[in-house]
């Protein structure tokens, strides 16, 4: 009568030695794969057709500036803070809509441009593009209304002011002023692909009341 055979306490400890190296391997490989993939998609940034969107949206609202000097709800303020090359600037104003018959809303709107920081460990330095919007002009002209995000991976934005295109100022404030500036310069450096690109544009504000 034939005995069974069964495995050793050896055999069976090299198979599972033999198992776990492979199984490291292949972890280690999709670890180290995915780790890749996730700072190319890091450092790939916007695209430029999405800065120019964004750029223009914000000259296209900057140039549908509302104002008249004795209503206290109706503000332009613009406020500069950090430096040259990582500005973190942040304005609110009166904006007409040329459409608000046809899309049934008001006729002049609250609307602020801003940055806030990216909730990403890939991308501690760089910023969301804010624009928010509120249909009301109301006392409160840096609260309510709905954020919207136009772009990703900014790292300045960055306003200027002009009253005749000679001298700029990096803040304003038409509490103070008592107008709004004629022209305005607009800035914004994004990443895009490894390199960080500066675009730039000028609005001129051209809805005025006195």
């Amino acid at each position: 009568m034939r005995k069974k055979q069964g495995f050793t306490l050896v055999e069976i400890s090299v198979v599972i030695l033999l198992l776990s190296v492979i199984f490291t391997g292949i972890f280690t490989a999709f670890y180290t794969a995915n780790s890749i993939a996730k700072r190319s998609g890091a450092k790939r940034g916007a695209n430029r057709k999405e800065i120019l969107y964004a750029i223009e949206n914000v000259r296209s609202a900057l140039a549908k500036t509302y104002f008249v000097d004795n209503q206290r709800r109706v503000l332009f303020v613009g406020k500069s803070d950090g430096v040259s090359g990582e500005r973190n600037d942040r304005i609110v104003f009166a904006s007409a809509n040329p459409y608000s018959e046809e899309e049934e809303a008001a006729s002049v709107r609250e609307v602020s441009f801003y940055l806030r920081k990216m909730q990403s460990p890939l991308q501690p330095d760089l910023f969301l593009l804010i624009r928010r919007e509120d249909e009301m002009v109301d006392s409160f002209p840096t609260q309510g209304g709905i954020e919207h995000v136009l772009l990703e991976n900014v790292k300045s934005f960055q306003l200027k002011y002009s009253e005749r295109g000679d001298k700029w100022v990096d803040d304003w404030n038409s509490r103070t002023t008592k107008k709004i500036p004629r022209l305005i310069r607009i800035e914004l450096i994004s990443l895009v692909g490894n390199s960080f690109l500066k675009y730039e544009s000028l609005a001129h504000p051209g809805i005025l009341f006195k």
